[in-house]
């Protein structure tokens, strides 16, 4: 929702500078954040994660993500909008396949599909109530501003979460097993 209209409205003086046009922006941005996306799932694939404490896995590029992506609501230039989201395209993965490794971990395989679907439908269910939201913002506000505010926002509260001890020995419960948690 943010994207094209920092594209438009904060990178525009960049862009026609050097006589290249919205479209061409836009493409180069969602290009590189996809570029950084199937590079952190080659990466994620082919290192495996963290095997111990991998809500580290998730925090810690959720940080990462939260200042890229705070990082691109400041950018002026089409270059650091980029390099913004490259790297949030590179954490993506890595948030993802730790915290689907530890949830299959917790869950006991008969509950998966059912669990698993009830975190697919608050995913989806908040999505549009997401975008409505930077929507409302980012006409109240500017884009830029909005995608700053969220970035901390998410880095803050994970950085936080960090100190939280019920969240960091989430792993510590009983490891479940094809017969049931042990």
């Amino acid at each position: 929702m943010l994207e094209p209209l920092i594209a438009k409205f904060g990178l525009a003086a960049d862009w026609q500078a050097r006589g290249s046009s919205l479209t061409a922006a836009l493409a180069t941005l969602t290009v590189t954040q996809s570029v950084g996306g199937v590079l952190g799932g080659v990466f994620i694939s082919v290192w495996g994660g963290l095997k111990h404490q991998r809500v580290l896995g998730v925090l810690v590029p959720m940080i990462v993500s939260g200042l890229a992506l705070a990082a691109f609501g400041f950018s002026a230039t089409v270059l650091g909008a980029c390099a913004a989201l490259l790297i949030l395209g590179l954490t993506t993965p890595a948030m993802n396949a730790h915290s689907q490794s530890i949830w299959q971990s917790q869950v006991p395989p008969a509950m998966q599909g059912r669990v698993f679907s009830v975190r697919r439908l608050i995913a989806q269910f908040t999505s549009p109530l997401s975008t409505a939201l930077a929507g409302l913002l980012a006409a109240r506000y500017a884009g830029g501003s909005v995608a700053v505010a969220a970035g901390l926002l998410l880095a803050g509260v994970a950085a936080a979460q960090l100190f939280n001890p019920a969240l960091r020995r989430v792993e510590d419960g009983p490891k479940v097993t094809a017969q049931g948690a042990d």
